[in-house]
């Protein structure tokens, strides 16, 4: 196994950590991940053929998600869940005991700094990765506190919820790694092996990876919205806030989009967002958004999990 400190918390011989993106992670994915050395991640609806609308029942699905993972791979795997400020349906909590029943040792806590959650996840046994939606210093000293085993640092050069904070992935990284003893992981834009180059020139010991797999072959996201991504340029991405201005989404240029633009010029900080199952599953992108890092046109190709692990490990062991 690697000297690298994230390697061996988690168990694994490659730092690279795939984000849990909700409805396009599925098994297949997070199993290819794992296997290829990193740790794959289970994501909000990972794996799901259609929507659910109860806590219940998103439980079982994730069940099966969990054992259909283990049966594709023997490497650990973990399992994304929210903060509770961040959770206003309380999935996490039923989230957190599934992951008890099912073994599940390794959890990836996103949304605000929680010294409490924290303290109580490591009380039960859980390996904790900490990503704050909006990092600061402040946060990461006080989850490195709590008990947390490694902080993502995440520049507004990502996909997804973006940070409202307008800290690109080097400079938040290294801040963060200046601050704390735990180890860090850079979020945002790493999509090949310069960038992650970059992000441990500035103290990052591994890379939370989102967009880059997205273009993986064992991703799920609808090939006609790879392709569109792999087609548009940077200058043509579509930026506008949502969640009361908690977070900011770049996303592929639609009617939704351009839409939500429009609302927060008028004031309104939480735009319709649209359908994200009809865009990202079943490839209507007019229905939905597909989130996407700034550096998207680094990618050329649909690659293989396997061989993205192997680039991006590259810069860290």
């Amino acid at each position: 196994m690697s000297n690298n400190r994230i390697c061996k918390i988690l168990k694994i011989s490659k730092p690279i950590i795939q984000a849990p993106m909700a409805w396009i992670t599925s098994p297949k994915l997070v199993a290819a991940v794992s296997n290829a050395g990193g740790l794959g991640v289970i994501g909000p609806n990972c794996g799901l053929k259609k929507p659910v609308s109860s806590v219940k029942d998103t439980v079982e699905e994730m069940r099966k998600s969990i054992r259909k993972t283990r049966e594709l791979t023997t490497k650990p795997f973990a399992m994304n869940v929210f903060t509770s400020a961040y959770d206003p349906f309380g999935y996490s909590k039923n989230i957190i005991d599934l992951c008890k029943e099912e073994n599940v040792n390794i959890l990836a806590l996103i949304g605000g700094t929680s010294p409490k959650e924290i303290k109580k996840l490591k009380k039960d046994g859980f390996t904790v990765i900490a990503r704050e939606i909006n990092p600061t210093v402040k946060e990461a000293i006080a989850a490195e506190k709590a008990g947390a085993d490694i902080i993502v640092a995440t520049g507004c050069d990502e996909g997804g919820a973006m940070p409202y904070l307008v800290n690109g992935m080097t400079s938040i990284t290294a801040l963060i790694s200046d601050a704390v003893k735990i180890p860090v992981l850079s979020a945002g834009g790493i999509v090949n092996e310069k960038l992650a180059r970059a992000a441990k020139a500035v103290g990052a010991e591994g890379a939370y990876v989102g967009t880059r797999f997205m273009l993986s072959k064992e991703c799920r996201l609808a090939q006609n919205a790879k392709d569109e991504i792999l087609r548009t340029h940077p200058d043509d991405y579509i930026v506008c806030i949502v969640s009361n201005g908690v977070s900011r989404w770049r996303t592929l240029p639609n009617e939704i989009s351009r839409n939500g633009v429009n609302l927060n010029k008028k004031g309104n900080f939480s735009p319709p967002t649209g359908n994200s199952f009809k865009s990202l599953i079943q490839g209507n992108l007019q229905e939905g958004g597909v989130s996407i890092d700034n550096t998207i046109s680094l990618i050329k190709t649909i690659d293989s999990c396997e061989s993205i692990v192997n680039e991006l490990s590259k810069a860290f062991i």
